[in-house]
């Protein structure tokens, strides 16, 4: 049988370059990996809701699927929330039950955000933004016309990248947007495809931006509410693709039903 297809998707502020060390590894083990930019990772007209967020998602997913591919997605951190909206409906189980081939056959998120349907990121962070960043005029998450963007202070690098050589971390933070809507963190999820995908989780224990007691309540969360998920950890910052190269490959194989 085939390898399944891997699509990942970058975090907030994140572009697709920051996996550009995992993806030559997994195609040299034989899969096809597509990414993509998310709509919300911008400087100018930044989306209000999630919805053009989940388009993008949708549309790189269906290419994976293409002519009926079984396809494995991966998530790091708020586009869980994406994740998590987008894939209703995208199950090879659910698909099959249409008469269509080919589908999402399980999920993997890295240190990523999980909420069930109605719930937003800035419900799940539950209080202010953190001090590595900033929301234009607002001390909450409560907007008013002129707040569009979140933008990342100078100390947001030491916060995604702690476990990075300082080089390494000044060059990792050159790539990434300094600014993202903020609209997509008060948006709600309009779904929770975890309930019905098989998924897999990656707590990085040592990361500052979503510490891992967050990550152990989403993950339990999911299993309460019927989800069908396993948890590995890692001794990693919120950056696994970064610091922990090898591990997360292996990881993402896993995923994909290796025992690699």
């Amino acid at each position: 049988m085939s390898q399944p297809q891997i699509v990942l998707f970058p975090g907030a502020w994140h572009l697709p370059t920051c996996f550009s060390l995992i993806i030559p590894k997994l195609e040299a083990a034989g899969y096809t990996v597509l990414t993509t930019q998310l709509p919300s990772v911008t400087d100018k007209d930044p989306p209000k809701d999630l919805s053009a967020d989940i388009a993008t998602a949708r549309a790189i997913v269906d290419k994976a699927i293409g002519s009926g591919n079984d396809v494995i997605v991966v998530c790091h951190s708020w586009s869980g929330i994406v994740v998590g909206s987008a894939l209703v409906g995208y199950s090879k189980k659910e698909r099959e039950e249409k008469g269509q081939k080919g589908g999402v056959v399980s999920c993997g998120y890295m240190c990523a955000f999980m909420a069930p349907e109605g719930v937003s990121l800035a419900e799940s962070i539950q209080g202010p933004p953190p001090t590595w960043w900033t929301v234009e005029a607002s001390e909450l998450f409560t907007l008013t016309a002129g707040e569009h963007f979140a933008r990342l202070t100078d100390s947001a690098g030491a916060t995604f990248y702690n476990d990075l050589p300082d080089a390494h971390r000044t060059q990792w933070f050159d790539k990434v947007s300094r600014t993202h809507s903020v609209h997509s963190f008060v948006a709600k999820a309009t779904g929770a495809s975890w309930k019905q995908i098989p998924t897999h989780y990656l707590i990085c224990e040592n990361d500052l931006a979503i510490p891992v007691a967050g990550q152990e309540a989403m993950t339990a969360m999911v299993k309460n509410m019927g989800g069908e998920l396993w948890t590995e950890r890692l001794k990693s910052s919120h950056s696994p693709f970064l610091g922990h190269v090898d591990e997360t490959v292996a990881w993402i194989r896993r995923v994909a039903g290796e025992d690699a």
